[in-house]
């Protein structure tokens, strides 16, 4: 039996644990979001504007890449049809030249054969005007043969000359005559040769003429056909630079996206320390009374003295301990001098511990989210030393908690 208004120690612990565990049940499900919860929303939010940003900007690099080196492709094809063209307008010019040699050596035939012509034309002229002066000189002779032959008995009579002589002297008048009319045979043939080979050589220069007016038509097609190469290659040229210039453009564009890119990423890289971004904001672990601050001489209930390295957090009760940043818990378990300890790492080289916890709520290896439960406070974790204890650390770096923590959470000494 018991004796009145006493409660055995086994059922007084009994129940205190039973209402510690009820406690803590009501508290974790009437506890609102704090505004380090919709800071935490905030943030991710703003991360993933910044992930966006960066997946845009790659993007969008990505895509002026493919445009340069659509751009270079075209600039390489306009360089082929450059000096495909260079190649066609060289031999081109091989062949305007050699035309023009040809059309030169043509002319030059064309005076030759046109003076060849002329001089026919003077010997035919000069040979009409032989035979005419020819037939003239034998007109005038024959007319004076048929007289002498009309009066040649009377010359004979009353003649002073004998017979033979007047039949000498008429048979040489005779051959006169009969040279004549060769010689007049002689200029004719001539004068057809001569017209003839006249004719020969207008036809020849007709040809010639042919010749040079298909030499010069060919001279004008090959013109033509350089113009046109030459306005291609101009457009080429033209449509080159226009590329270049795009290029050039776009590259421009690429490095200011690359430079946004870039500080994007840097950006990203500093959001990523989100512990060191919020110093000052950092919710508090658990509400209460500072009792002791970073580097102060302090002694614990059994005498023992020294200089802390964190601050001291006195509450009264059970209440949950919030981890003040996401991270991962690096250890949870007892550890020695400090009690039940949760220790997060929060990246680069940033950690928190929270120590003398009553009860952990976490474990080795689990990935928390800022204000997640890590574990209770409790009477029994105060028994050597008062309150719960918070150190931040950068390495093996102490920091001050006060410089990192939202100190509104807190009642300062």
């Amino acid at each position: 039996m018991f004796l009145p208004g006493t409660v055995p120690r086994q059922f007084r612990i009994t129940t205190h644990r039973k209402l510690s565990a009820l406690l803590l049940c009501l508290l974790l499900i009437s506890l609102p979001l704090t505004s380090a919860s919709h800071a935490q929303i905030d943030r991710r939010a703003e991360k993933s504007r910044i992930v966006q940003g960066i997946n845009k900007y790659r993007i969008n690099i990505n895509k002026l890449q493919e445009g340069i080196a659509g751009q270079q492709l075209q600039i390489e094809s306009s360089k082929k049809k450059q000096r495909s063209l260079l190649d066609e307008l060289d031999a081109i010019n091989n062949r305007l030249i050699a035309q023009v040699e040809k059309l030169r050596l043509l002319e030059a035939q064309m005076i030759k054969q046109e003076e060849l012509i002329a001089a026919k034309k003077r010997e035919l002229q000069e040979a009409e005007v032989a035979k005419k002066n020819v037939q003239e000189h034998l007109q005038v002779r024959i007319k004076a043969y048929y007289k002498m032959g009309k009066i040649g008995i009377a010359n004979v009579a009353f003649s002073t000359e004998s017979m033979p002589q007047m039949l000498k002297f008429r048979d040489a008048f005779a051959s006169l005559i009969d040279y004549d009319n060769g010689l007049i045979n002689v200029y004719r043939d001539t004068i057809a040769e001569l017209q003839s080979t006249k004719e020969i050589l207008s036809l020849e220069k007709t040809i010639l003429n042919d010749f040079i007016t298909q030499a010069r038509e060919e001279q004008e097609k090959i013109n033509t056909i350089k113009s046109e190469k030459e306005t291609l290659l101009s457009q080429i040229e033209t449509q080159k630079e226009l590329h270049e210039q795009a290029v050039r453009e776009m590259k421009k564009v690429a490095d200011n996206l690359s430079s946004s890119l870039e500080a994007f990423k840097r950006k990203d890289q500093l959001f990523d320390q989100g512990f060191l971004l919020d110093r000052g904001r950092h919710p508090s672990p658990i509400h209460g009374t500072v009792i002791a601050r970073f580097g102060q001489e302090r002694k614990n209930r059994l005498g023992v003295s020294g200089k802390t390295t964190g601050i001291t957090i006195a509450t009264t009760g059970t209440h949950p301990v919030r981890a003040i940043f996401e991270g991962e818990v690096r250890y949870a378990s007892y550890l020695y001098g400090y009690g039940n300890t949760v220790i997060i790492d929060h990246g680069f080289q940033y950690f928190s511990i929270l120590s003398r916890l009553e009860k952990l709520l976490v474990h080795e290896g689990d990935k928390v989210e800022q204000g997640d439960p890590i574990g209770l406070t409790g009477d029994t974790a105060t028994l050597m030393e008062e309150g719960i204890y918070l150190e931040i650390r950068h390495g093996s770096t102490p920091l001050d908690p006060l410089q990192w923590l939202d100190n509104n959470d807190l009642i300062l000494p």
